[in-house]
């Protein structure tokens, strides 16, 4: 088992802001052997640069990519590099709404049924749920 990584400990390492504390997660990651990050963190990590510093989106995957080009950092890379490419693709869906498509994906369970119109239009494996009638 390894240790994780909590969402503020990427946002300082990415970041920068606080230099301190970003050397403190580079020097976790030049000594363990990997840190976990989970899923949940990730999106965290995307809301939080988005709403709270206001990066454009293209910055954003661009830490994304600066995670993901750490290897000692260790989350599902294939999910989330369908991830980054999905959320690059289509600007008006959420990182955890392209997460839950390609996570339903992955596990065969589609379509993921959605009252979300724009889901529905933009992910391939997302379909309104229907209207009436057995589904």
């Amino acid at each position: 088992m390894a240790p994780s990584l909590d969402t503020n400990c990427l946002l300082r390492w990415v970041l920068n802001d606080v230099p301190a504390q970003a050397e403190q997660i580079s020097a976790l990651l030049r000594g363990n052997d990997e840190l976990c990050v989970s899923d949940q963190s990730l999106c965290e990590f995307v809301y939080v640069l988005s709403e709270v510093y206001q990066l454009e989106r293209g910055d954003i995957v661009s830490s994304l990519k600066l995670l993901m080009s750490e290897s000692k950092i260790s989350f599902d890379r294939q999910v989330w590099t369908a991830v980054v490419k999905g959320y690059s693709a289509h600007p008006k869906l959420s990182v955890v709404d392209v997460l839950l498509v390609e996570q339903a994906h992955r596990s065969g369970n589609v379509p993921i049924y959605t009252f979300d119109k724009k889901l529905a239009a933009q992910m391939e494996n997302a379909a309104l749920v229907p209207e009436s009638g057995p589904l």
